[in-house]
């Protein structure tokens, strides 16, 4: 039988392959991590073997989970058993949005191997650690599963489940943010299975800091959530849910504007799980330094909260919440630039996340730093100031605050050129973190080097200024700053 190859069909097989194949990578790198320590373990005691394989098979889960999707993708799009002829291109992008939804979550199984190395680690030298071990362990798992609820209920609510079609290109594109937004979030759980590997070790060694383990291992979490929540938004806002799909494509483009601006920032969490994971190892040590630890490890929170803020303004600017105008194409591209601005330039977290573990381990040591280490800390936080204000120059000089858009589509897509060029300078902040972090060490130890070592720490600042200055050029080079 010969199939005819539509572009609805291709892209649905597009989405049955990354979610099997994402998934898979990540699965297979997280059971690699977890079976590595437990080869080690078991070298010296065979008998934890048992104990190991059950760890080693947490992070198998979210391979389970593409595969699922796939395989429902390929039955209801009739590619298994129907010729797959029928495929609208509609259909094919929210197979798509599904199959990616689930897949890039997938990869949170990373971040779970990690907890799991962990726990075989520990429970090997503890034999009663083994419960509080898997606690940690199963953690993560979370950002999968918000993967694949999405990925259901977008099969299920553009009628890919029930067979009666009602998604149109709008709602096929905004599968697509929906699929940025919970599953790049979703990589939250690496930096989440740094801290729950931290606080497996800890609560291990002290049985009372398993509470405050917890605490610490969940505050990365939060960015996963924010991922969910712009998903769901953005279903309801587009009327998938109702079953009221908008009219108007550049609303489902604005929605991928949504889904790069949270789903980019939600990588913050690698930086908030690496000072999560100080704060588990000193407040297991120090219950007094519990607070100013969670202080240090809250503070990589806000590049999240300004990829969610730029989500937000996106969806209420153009009129996706309001239904009350049709955006442009080029506030549709527009809202794409400003969300990779946001969203890259909040990879600035984890250079403040290493400078914040710095500031936790030394601060439980000398409180009198607790304020120097502050100040360290909050340095590399720039360069997501620099992509939340060229987003937000972006979203003005369009239009898009306004509601008045005069720029032209090609404007609009140019000004990608602008995101990218603050976005990706803000990963400066990386170096930055780790000039900062040597930076306490080094007041702690001598404090009148303070004034030196903030010039060292401010140094790397200068490559995101080259970034906000291009960016600058780009909008400008570009008509925007003249309303063109």
């Amino acid at each position: 039988m010969t199939v005819e190859i539509t572009t609805g069909l291709i892209l649905a097989v597009m989405g049955a392959g990354l979610a099997v194949g994402l998934s898979a990578i990540g699965s297979g790198i997280g059971v690699g991590i977890a079976g590595t320590t437990g080869a080690g373990v078991i070298a010296v005691r065979p008998e934890n073997f048992g104990q190991a394989l059950v760890f080693q098979a947490v992070p198998q889960t979210q391979g389970m989970y593409g595969l699922l999707v796939a395989v429902l993708i390929l039955l209801t799009t009739g590619v298994i058993g129907g010729g797959g002829g029928e495929v609208s291109t509609a259909m094919g992008l929210a197979a798509l949005g599904a199959g990616l939804a689930v897949g890039i979550a997938g990869l949170s199984a990373i971040g779970q191997g990690i907890a799991a190395s962990a726990g075989i680690a520990t429970s090997s030298e503890r034999e009663g650690s083994m419960g509080r071990s898997l606690v940690f362990s199963v953690i993560p798992e979370t950002q999968a599963i918000y993967g694949l609820l999405v990925a259901i209920l977008i099969m299920a609510f553009t009628g890919m489940l029930t067979g009666e079609e009602v998604a149109t290109i709008t709602t096929g594109l905004a599968a697509l943010g929906c699929a940025l937004a919970v599953g790049i979030a979703g990589l939250s759980a690496i930096g989440q299975g740094i801290a729950a590997a931290a606080g497996s070790a800890a609560s291990a060694e002290h049985e009372g800091a398993f509470g405050r383990s917890l605490v610490f291992s969940v505050i990365p979490e939060t960015q996963a959530i924010y991922g969910l929540l712009v998903a769901i938004l953005i279903m309801a806002f587009t009327g998938m849910i109702a079953g009221d799909p908008i009219s108007g494509p550049a609303y489902g483009i604005a929605a991928i504007g949504c889904g790069f601006a949270i789903g980019l920032a939600g990588l913050s969490a690698i930086g908030q799980g690496i000072a999560a994971a100080a704060g588990a190892a000193v407040s297991a040590e120090r219950t007094e330094s519990f607070g100013r630890s969670l202080v240090f490890s809250v503070i990589p929170e806000t590049q999240a909260i300004y990829g969610l803020l730029v989500a937000i303004l996106i969806m209420a600017f153009t009129g996706m919440i309001t239904r009350d105008i049709v955006p442009t194409l080029a506030a549709g591209f527009a809202a794409v630039a400003a969300g990779i601005a946001v969203g890259f330039a909040a990879l600035s977290a984890i250079g403040q996340g290493v400078a914040a573990s710095a500031g936790i381990a030394t601060t439980s040591e000398r409180e009198d730093m607790f304020g120097k280490g502050l100040v360290f800390t909050v340095i590399p936080e720039t360069q997501a100031i620099y992509g939340l204000l060229v987003a937000i120059l972006i979203m003005a000089f369009t239009g898009i605050i306004t509601r008045d858009v005069t720029a032209t589509a090609a404007a609009g897509l140019a000004a990608i050129g602008a995101g990218f060029a603050v976005g990706l300078a803000g990963l400066s902040a990386i170096g930055q973190g780790m000039t900062a972090a040597a930076g306490i060490g080094a007041v702690a130890r001598r404090p009148e080097s303070m004034g030196q070592s903030l010039i060292f720490a401010v140094m790397a600042e200068t490559f995101a200024i080259f970034g906000l200055l291009v960016a600058i050029l780009i909008m400008f080079g570009i008509g925007l700053f003249g309303g063109v």
